[in-house]
């Protein structure tokens, strides 16, 4: 009898370790966000990682073996979020092309307006121009790029006859992570010059369908855009 007690009490004591782990865990990769999206992956180190966290170097390291690692759980972290995992409903749902479109339109643009996504896109962007420059971290971003189990998911946009249907799926697919990478980028840049909604405006003409004029966001014309600049530097 007594040596059940002991039992239960030393699994409880492991289920409150490992619960502590994983809150530590959770606020290390947040600092880790916070930090390089501020400073750059090379412009903020381990250390100042578990300074931000509230935690030692150790902690760091028993969690990470490296700050790539570090980087990778960021970005898969992010992955995992609510919009991600609607955007796998919709490609599961089976609704016709013309219908996906705009609805994943819709998303892309709704999860690109949230303020929490920003640090994010700029931790990914990062990561990228790190890993172009080191050969062996590529292999990693690609399948984070491209994960295994959305091969094939560019199925979701070919509508029969359609522009897109002419390509594999896959290649339907890189396309439309290509224009999400590229558009997510510049919406940091400059969002009043390539808002969200364009997105969705750009998938439509990509695969052949129609555009309403009603759908298309207004933006300032670039010589507004060099007068307000101009004011704002003589100011």
């Amino acid at each position: 009898m007594s040596n059940g007690k002991r039992t239960e009490v030393v699994v409880a004591e492991r289920l409150t370790r490992e619960q502590q782990r994983m809150r530590n865990r959770e606020k290390l990769l947040a600092a880790a966000e916070r930090l390089f999206a501020d400073r750059g992956i090379t412009g903020a180190s381990m250390e100042e990682v578990a300074a931000e966290a509230g935690l030692t170097k150790g902690a760091v390291y028993s969690n990470f073996a490296n700050k790539e690692e570090l980087v990778m759980q960021v970005l898969w972290q992010q992955a995992a979020t609510w919009q991600n995992a609607e955007a796998q409903k919709l490609f599961a749902s089976g609704r016709p092309p013309e219908q996906m479109v705009d609805d994943y339109g819709t998303l892309w643009a709704a999860t690109v307006r949230g303020e929490e996504h920003t640090a994010y896109s700029r931790v990914a962007l990062e990561y990228i121009a790190h890993a172009l420059r080191e050969p062996r971290l590529r292999a990693e971003l690609s399948a984070f790029i491209f994960p295994p189990k959305e091969r094939g998911a560019g199925h979701a946009f070919q509508r029969p006859g359609s522009e897109f249907a002419k390509l594999d799926s896959d290649q339907v697919q890189t396309l439309v992570t290509a224009l999400s990478i590229g558009l997510g980028a510049l919406t940091l840049i400059d969002r009043e010059r390539c808002p969200p909604e364009l997105f969705g405006i750009a998938l439509r003409l990509m695969a052949g369908m129609p555009v309403d004029p009603n759908q298309i966001p207004a933006s300032e014309t670039s010589e507004s855009r060099v007068e307000t600049a101009r004011g704002d530097t003589e100011r």
